[in-house]
């Protein structure tokens, strides 16, 4: 995760509200992720909708 979601939301300030805040408030937005499909160091970033992400608990 980049930290970075449409809306303006950035995911370190949610990191203190409780994990179904979290989902609740990034459900319906895209955020940013980093991918290395190689697994060779070579990222890339590409966008997930917020429903398909489970904040840490």
């Amino acid at each position: 995760m980049t930290g970075k979601c449409t809306g303006g939301i950035n995911l370190l300030n949610l990191a203190n509200h409780s994990y179904w805040q979290q989902k609740q408030k990034i459900r319906n937005h895209w955020c940013q992720v980093w991918h290395d499909p190689a697994q060779n160091g070579q990222f890339v970033t590409g966008w997930v909708y917020g429903k398909y992400i489970t904040p840490f608990q």
